[in-house]
């Protein structure tokens, strides 16, 4: 299927080529006229320069085709990228999360903590197998007391 990115790149190189042309023409019209050096002027600059010109448009209009095509794929990855990872930080925190604690290496959190949100390696646990491992209470989301029961 044509993308509007591919026709800017056919038309850079449709283009391109008629700079080509302008070349080969002012070229001929240089080559006529061998003798006379003033009447190689114009045919320099109309083919030589103008083609040169047309040229360089093309070619700019190939490379800004390329790097928009380029700029579309990756906002497609950038896109799955975000989705997955807000797929995958959704799901983390059990359904009934009531009486339960995550727990960190040396203290245990409240489960909707921004300092275990999203991390893999959270186990939940409840206050009483918090406090038998005997972890320290969350200094930033500040959960209760886990008391042995």
């Amino acid at each position: 299927m044509q993308t509007p990115g591919n026709y800017g790149r056919a038309l850079g190189y449709l283009i391109a080529v008629l700079g080509f042309v302008v070349i080969g023409l002012g070229y001929n019209g240089i080559a006529g006229s061998l003798l006379d050096t003033r009447a190689q002027l114009p045919y320099l600059i109309s083919g030589g320069f103008l083609g040169l010109a047309v040229v360089i448009f093309g070619v700019g209009l190939i490379v800004n085709s390329s790097a928009r095509e380029d700029r579309s794929r990756l906002e497609g990855v950038m896109l799955q990228l975000l989705e997955a990872q807000q797929a995958s930080s959704g799901t983390r925190v059990p359904a009934d999360a009531n009486g339960l604690f995550a727990a960190g290496a040396a203290s245990y959190h409240r489960p909707d903590c921004r300092l275990v949100d999203g991390r893999e390696e959270v186990t939940y646990v409840t206050a009483g197998e918090a406090a038998s491992r005997s972890l320290s209470p969350c200094r930033v989301c500040k959960p209760e007391a886990a008391a042995v029961s």
